[in-house]
């Protein structure tokens, strides 16, 4: 693996630190979730589910436990709600919780700091040649 790849996993592990400081290990397909509601709030679970390409059940399930109540009835994440659709009767939409705001915000710092850093190193100067000529 060349050096800018192994820059570009690192910068992507530093944004994502803070979803996993969040819980503990949260699960990829709850990251996923989050970032898609981040990245375009107000849609509903199936305009996420089809944006993902899982099933609606299985996103309705990721939505629960990044919300207030996990499908087991434990506590969710708080990071979302899922209210009823103002005009639409039996459909809803998914918008970030002022705690999903915020995550939101230190995922994006840490992304924009990884950026800067990389942004300020020297260019490498790699004289050696390419060995598997």
């Amino acid at each position: 693996m060349e050096r800018s790849d192994k820059r570009d996993i690192k910068s992507l592990l530093w944004a994502l630190k803070p979803l996993i400081n969040l819980s503990g290990s949260m699960p990829l397909p709850f990251v996923t979730t989050f970032l898609f509601v981040a990245l375009d709030e107000g849609k509903g679970v199936n305009s996420y589910a089809r944006a993902v390409g899982v099933h609606r059940s299985a996103m309705s399930r990721n939505l629960h436990a990044l919300g207030d109540r996990a499908r087991n009835g434990g506590p969710g994440l708080g990071l979302v709600t899922v209210d009823p659709h103002p005009t639409g009767p039996g459909r809803s939409q998914v918008h970030l919780t002022a705690k999903g705001r915020m995550l939101t915000k230190e995922v994006l710092k840490q992304l924009r700091r990884s950026h800067a850093r990389r942004l300020q190193r020297p260019p490498n100067r790699d004289n050696r040649q390419d060995r598997s000529a």
